[in-house]
C-alpha cells in the first residue's frame, strides 16, 4: 500500500515534466521508424549501419523532446548540415503533434560527474554523453557554435627543439614550431611464457603488422612532417641501419675530444654492450662548459673512420635551469657540414636525432659541439653521441633479440633512451607485450613533462618538449566476405586514465575526435580519388585504448586497414599507395593545427617532373617543371631547391632557384649529379629522381632514366587461390623494409590457429632482416660512372622529357635507355588500367625518329623491353604483325624470346666484340645492394644483321643482341645493366659497347 500511494505522489509531482508512456512509445516508434529509412539512404545524412535509439524523455513544461541515442551515432563523422537533416527529419516523422516542442539529441552514456548532475536536475532517464551537435569538429561548424575549450590553450611560443640553420625562411605555413608524437604500432618482443623473442602479430602476406607500418612512417610521413618544418619523435628506433658507433666522454673515450674550460657535470649516458635493468642515462656523466661570445668548438665526437655509409646522428646533454637554447652543434659527413642549433632548454637526458648523413670513412667526420651562443654566461652541456640505430642491447631472458633495433618495440628503444623505469614498464609485471603499447602513451607524457605526467611515481617532471599531438598507424585484422576492403578505422579517447574528460591545461578531450575526425576524413577522400572508389571508410570509436587514453595531448590510433585481408594488402603493398596515405594524414595534421592555432595553412607541394639535364654553350642546363596536385589547392611551388653532389663529396644543402631552369658552370671532368625540390610556405616536397653529368669535350651520350616504376608484388586471385606470388616481387620504393618471406598458404577458407599458424596468407621469415633494394631513382649515376671512367662526356634526362619533346633524341649520336624494371603492369588502382609501360605511344614515336637518323647509336637495357613488346598478361601478343611486335622486329632489331629467362645469375659470352660477359654476374637475390632481377628477357635476333652477345649460363637462352648496318648500331640487354654486380665489369662492358658503336 505504501508502495502504490508513494507511486501515485511522485507521477502527481511529475506531472508538469513528463508525459505518458503511450506517448514515449509513440515517439520510439517514429524516430526508429526514421532510423529505418535513414539508414537505407533515403535522407542526407546516413547513421551508421548498427545506430538505434536507446530511450526518450518528454518535458511538457519547456516543451522539448530528449532522444537518447546510441553510441553508435558516433562511429559516423557528423557534419553540421547532418544535424539539421536529422532535425528536419525528426519534426516529419514525428508530426504536427509535436510542431511546438524542440527536439534535444543525445549521444551515448557517460561517467563524468557534472554531466550526472545535469542528468539528475532534469531527471533524465539516462546520463548523455553529448549532443549529437557536439561530435561536429570544430572545423567544421559555425564560428558561433563552436566550443572553444576544444581549441588549445596555449601556443608554445619558445624556441624550437631542433632547428637546421638555412638561408631560407622557415616553413610559416606549414608546422614549424610543432612538436610531434608519431608511432608505427608494435615490434620484436620478449615473450616471457615461451621464452623467446617473437612478433606481436603473425606473418601475413609477405609481412607483419610490426614492420608495414613501418614502411609508411619511415620513409614517407616523418620526412613529409619534418619538410614541414616540425620535430618529430618516436618511441621506436628511426634507423634501419644495424651498425652503431658511440662516443662518449666515459668509457674508452676514443674519438672525443674536450677542449679548455670543461668541467664536470652529473649523470649521463655511459656505454655498454648489453644492458639489464639500468638506465643507460644513470650510469655515466656528462660534461659541461660555459658559453662565449666566439664561435669556438669545445667538444668533439669524431668517428675516426669506423663508419661508412648512411647513419642517424644522436646526440644527447642534460637541461639545466642556466642551459641555454641555442646551442651550436655541427655535423661533417663527406665533405659537407650541416649546423643545427638545439634547445637545451628541453630534452635533455635523452637521444635526440639530429639528422641522416652519409659518411665515407674519413675520420674527421664526426659531431662539433660549439661555446658560442647569444646568452652569455650560461651553461652548455655535453654528452655521448650516437651514429646509427644498431642491433638491440636491452637483455630480457637473459638474452638481447638479436635484431635491428628499429625492429624492437618500444618497450626496449626507450629504456636504451632513457626514460624512467614507470615509462617503458607502467605496471612492472613482466610482462613485456603490455609494457610495449601501455609505454608510448606514458612516453608521451615522459616527453611533455609536469603537469602532464600521469604517474606520479616518476621520478622526475620529464623533458618538457611541447608535444602538440600524438599519432600511433596500425594496421587491424578483420576479413571482409566480400571483394572490399576493411578500409579505415580512428580510435580516440574523451577520457583519460581517471576519467577526467579534461586534459590537465584544461582542454577538453573533444579535441581528439576532432582530430581523428580531420585525419578520417583525409585519407578517405584522398583513397576513393586515388586508389579505390569505395575505400571504406570504418568507425569513429571513442574506445579506451592505452594509446589513447595515456597521453595527455590530442592523441589519435589509425587502424588504416587490415592486414589479414586480401583486398586491402593489395593496397597495402603498393609503395604509392603508402605514400598517398601518408601524405593524406600528413594534410589532416596540417589542418587539425592550423585551425587550432588559428592561422592559414599551406601544403608542401609534390615533387617536380620532367626533369633534364643537358650541356649547353659549354654549362649544365637544368630543366624540370613543378607538379600540381589535384588534390590540393594550396600545394603549389613557390621556388625550387637545386641540391648537388660534385665528385660524390656528399650533397649540398641546396640552392634556391626561382623559375624552372637553371643554366650552372661546371668544370671539365668532374662528376656532377642534381636532384631538385619544390618549396612553397608549406615546405618541401620530396625530391625528383637524381640525375647526372659529365664533361670531357667530346660529343656526350644522353642517359634516359626509364625506370620510374614502383609496386606491389604480382597476384593470383582466384576463389580458391589468392595471394602475392614469386613471379613478381614488385619495386620498393628505395629500399623496403616491411618484407618477411614469401606467402606459403594460398588458401581463402585456411583458419587462423594462432599465430605461428595463421591460416590464409601465412609466409615466411627468411628474409625480415634484410632491407630489400627497390628503385632507388639514381641509376643515371651508375651509368654515368662507366662512361665518366673512360672520359667519355654524358648528360641524363627523365623519360617523360623525351615524351613532352623538351629534349630531342636525334640531337646526339649514342642514346643509352635504361629501363631497370619498368614494364606494363596491372594495377589495382580503380581506372588505372596498366602503368609503368616501357614504351609508350610517345617515346616509341620519338626513339624511331631517332633510329632513322644516320649513324644513331642506341644502347638499351631493361628486364621486360622484350617482355612488353611481345607479350600481353595472359600470352603472346595475337599475331606475328602486331604493331608492337613489328615495331621490335623492324626498329630495334630483337624478338623477345620469353620473360623468367634465367634463375642463376651469370652470363658468358659468345661474340667477340663483347669477351667482357664472360664470368659477369648480374644481382637475382634480394641480399644485395642492388634490386634482385627476378625475371630477365632472352632476346633474340630478328634479322641477319642482328647477333647474339651473350647467353646465360643454365640455359644458353640468349641475354640480348648486337645490330649493325653501315650506320647504324644497337645493343639491347635483357636484363638491367645497373644490376651488374662488380663496378669493373660494368666499366669493361660499356667500353665494349662505345667501341662496338665507333
Amino acid at each position: 500500500m505504501f508502495k502504490q500511494i508513494f507511486l501515485i505522489v511522485l507521477i502527481f509531482s511529475l506531472l508538469p515534466t513528463i508525459t505518458s508512456a503511450q506517448s514515449i512509445k509513440d515517439v520510439k516508434s517514429k524516430f526508429s521508424e526514421y532510423i529505418l529509412h535513414a539508414k537505407l539512404g533515403e535522407f542526407k545524412y546516413q547513421p551508421d549501419s548498427t545506430a538505434k535509439l536507446d530511450t526518450v524523455a518528454i518535458n511538457k513544461k519547456t516543451k522539448k523532446v530528449y532522444l537518447f541515442l546510441g553510441k553508435q551515432w558516433e562511429y559516423k563523422p557528423v557534419r553540421r548540415e547532418d544535424v539539421e537533416d536529422v532535425y528536419t527529419q525528426t519534426r516529419k516523422f514525428l508530426g504536427n503533434k509535436y510542431a511546438k516542442y524542440d527536439f534535444v539529441f543525445f549521444v551515448g552514456k557517460t561517467d563524468d560527474k557534472n554531466q550526472k548532475k545535469v542528468a539528475k536536475k532534469n531527471k533524465w532517464p539516462q546520463t548523455p554523453k553529448c549532443e549529437l551537435a557536439d561530435l561536429v569538429p570544430n572545423i567544421y561548424r559555425y564560428k558561433h557554435h563552436l566550443d572553444q575549450k576544444r581549441n588549445t590553450v596555449q601556443k608554445y611560443k619558445g624556441v624550437p627543439h631542433i632547428q637546421k640553420l638555412s638561408k631560407e625562411k622557415a616553413p610559416s605555413k606549414g608546422l614549424y614550431n610543432n612538436h610531434l608524437a608519431i608511432w608505427n604500432s608494435h615490434g620484436w618482443y620478449y615473450e616471457k611464457s615461451l621464452d623467446r623473442w617473437e612478433w606481436q602479430r603473425a606473418r601475413l602476406f609477405q609481412t607483419v603488422e610490426d614492420l608495414l607500418p613501418t614502411a609508411f612512417v619511415l620513409p614517407y610521413l616523418v620526412p613529409m612532417l619534418e619538410n614541414a618544418g616540425a620535430n618529430v619523435y618516436l618511441p621506436r628506433e628511426r634507423d634501419t641501419q644495424s651498425q652503431m658507433l658511440i662516443v662518449d666522454n666515459d668509457g674508452d673515450r676514443i674519438g672525443y675530444t674536450e677542449k679548455e674550460g670543461v668541467f664536470a657535470g652529473g649523470k649521463g649516458f655511459n656505454f655498454r654492450e648489453a644492458y639489464s635493468d639500468e638506465n643507460p642515462f644513470a650510469i655515466g656523466t656528462y660534461r659541461k662548459v660555459k658559453s662565449t661570445k666566439k664561435d669556438n668548438i669545445v667538444f668533439e665526437w669524431k668517428t675516426e673512420g669506423k663508419i661508412k655509409g648512411e647513419f642517424s646522428v644522436y646526440i644527447s646533454y642534460a637541461t639545466l635551469p642556466i642551459g641555454v637554447d641555442d646551442a651550436r652543434y655541427v655535423v661533417k659527413h663527406q665533405k659537407q657540414q650541416t649546423t643545427y642549433l638545439v634547445n637545451q632548454k628541453i630534452g635533455g637526458g635523452t637521444w635526440v636525432y639530429l639528422g641522416t648523413f652519409k659518411f665515407d670513412g674519413s675520420p674527421n667526420e664526426g659531431v662539433f659541439l660549439s661555446s658560442k651562443s647569444k646568452h652569455r654566461e650560461k651553461i652548455i652541456t655535453a654528452d655521448a653521441v650516437r651514429f646509427g640505430g644498431g642491433t638491440g642491447n636491452i637483455k630480457r631472458g637473459g638474452a638481447t633479440s638479436g635484431r635491428p633495433r628499429f625492429m624492437e618495440g618500444s618497450r626496449y628503444h626507450l629504456q636504451y633512451a632513457g626514460a624512467p623505469l614507470e615509462v617503458y614498464t607502467p605496471k612492472n609485471e613482466g610482462n613485456d607485450y603490455k609494457d610495449d603499447y601501455q609505454s608510448r602513451g606514458e612516453w608521451v607524457n615522459w616527453l611533455t613533462g609536469a603537469p602532464f605526467a600521469i604517474n606520479p611515481d616518476v621520478e622526475n617532471n620529464g623533458l618538457n618538449v611541447p608535444i602538440d599531438l600524438a599519432l600511433a598507424l596500425h594496421t587491424d585484422s578483420g576479413v571482409s566476405d566480400s571483394d572490399t576492403t576493411k578500409g579505415t578505422l580512428l580510435i580516440y579517447s574523451t577520457t583519460d586514465m581517471k576519467k577526467n574528460i579534461t586534459f590537465p591545461n584544461g582542454q577538453s578531450r573533444y579535441t581528439n575526435r576532432d582530430l581523428a575526425d580531420i585525419i578520417q576524413t583525409q585519407i578517405v577522400t584522398d583513397l576513393r580519388v586515388l586508389h579505390d572508389s569505395i575505400w571504406n571508410r570504418r568507425e569513429l570509436w571513442d574506445r579506451r585504448y592505452s594509446e589513447a587514453v595515456y597521453p595527455n595531448v590530442p592523441t589519435v590510433l589509425v587502424e588504416l586497414l587490415s592486414h589479414q585481408n586480401f583486398k586491402d594488402m593489395r593496397f597495402a603493398l603498393d609503395p604509392q599507395f603508402r605514400f598517398d596515405v601518408s601524405r593524406a594524414i600528413y594534410k589532416g595534421i596540417v589542418k587539425y593545427l592550423s585551425y587550432q592555432e588559428n592561422r592559414s595553412f599551406v601544403i608542401q607541394p609534390l615533387k617536380p617532373k620532367e626533369f633534364a639535364i643537358t650541356l649547353k654553350n659549354q654549362k649544365a642546363f637544368l630543366q624540370w617543371k613543378g607538379q600540381l596536385d589535384s588534390l590540393e589547392s594550396t600545394a603549389v611551388p613557390s621556388y625550387y631547391k637545386l641540391y648537388t653532389n660534385r665528385d660524390n663529396q656528399g650533397w649540398d644543402a641546396g640552392k634556391i632557384v626561382y623559375g624552372n631552369n637553371l643554366e650552372m658552370d661546371i668544370e671539365k671532368s668532374h662528376f656532377y649529379r642534381f636532384k631538385i625540390a619544390a618549396v612553397n610556405d608549406g615546405g618541401e616536397s620530396f625530391t625528383t629522381e637524381e640525375l647526372s653529368i659529365a664533361d670531357f669535350g667530346n660529343k656526350p651520350v644522353l642517359i634516359v632514366n626509364g625506370f620510374d616504376r614502383i609496386g606491389a608484388p604480382s597476384v593470383i586471385n582466384t576463389p580458391s587461390y589468392k595471394g602475392f606470388t614469386t613471379s613478381d616481387d614488385g619495386i620498393a620504393d628505395g629500399v623496403d623494409i616491411s618484407f618477411t618471406g614469401n606467402q606459403y598458404d594460398y588458401n581463402p577458407n585456411s583458419e587462423w590457429l594462432d599465430d605461428d599458424a595463421p591460416g590464409h596468407g601465412a609466409s615466411y621469415a627468411d628474409a625480415e632482416t634484410i632491407l630489400i633494394r627497390g628503385n632507388t631513382h639514381d641509376f643515371t649515376r651508375v651509368h654515368g660512372e662507366a662512361f665518366y671512367y673512360l672520359k667519355q662526356s654524358f648528360v641524363s634526362v627523365s623519360i617523360e622529357a623525351i615524351e613532352k619533346g623538351l629534349i630531342n633524341l636525334e640531337d646526339y649520336e649514342i642514346v643509352d635507355v635504361l629501363f631497370g624494371e619498368q614494364k606494363s603492369t596491372e594495377t589495382v588502382q580503380e581506372g588505372k588500367g596498366k602503368v609503368y609501360s616501357c614504351f609508350s605511344n610517345s617515346f616509341k614515336e620519338k626513339l624511331a625518329t631517332f633510329l632513322s637518323k644516320p649513324s644513331s647509336k642506341l644502347f638499351i637495357s631493361g628486364a621486360y623491353i622484350g617482355t612488353d613488346l611481345f607479350e600481353k598478361p595472359n600470352g603472346l601478343r595475337k599475331g606475328r604483325k602486331h604493331k608492337d611486335v613489328l615495331y621490335a622486329k623492324k626498329k630495334l632489331h630483337f624478338i623477345g624470346r620469353t620473360n623468367y629467362a634465367d634463375k642463376l645469375g651469370t652470363v658468358f659470352s659468345v661474340n667477340p666484340n663483347f669477351k667482357s660477359l664472360n664470368k659477369l654476374f648480374y644481382a637475382n637475390t634480394i641480399d644485395t645492394k642492388l634490386y634482385r632481377v627476378e625475371a630477365p628477357d632472352a632476346l633474340d635476333p630478328a634479322d641477319k644483321s642482328t647477333k647474339v652477345i651473350g647467353r646465360y649460363t643454365g640455359n644458353n637462352k640468349s641475354i640480348g643482341i648486337a645490330y649493325s648496318n653501315d650506320e647504324n648500331r644497337i645493343v639491347a640487354l635483357g636484363f638491367p645493366f645497373e644490376t651488374i654486380t662488380s663496378e669493373q665489369k660494368r666499366i669493361e662492358f660499356m667500353e665494349e659497347v662505345i667501341k662496338f658503336f665507333k
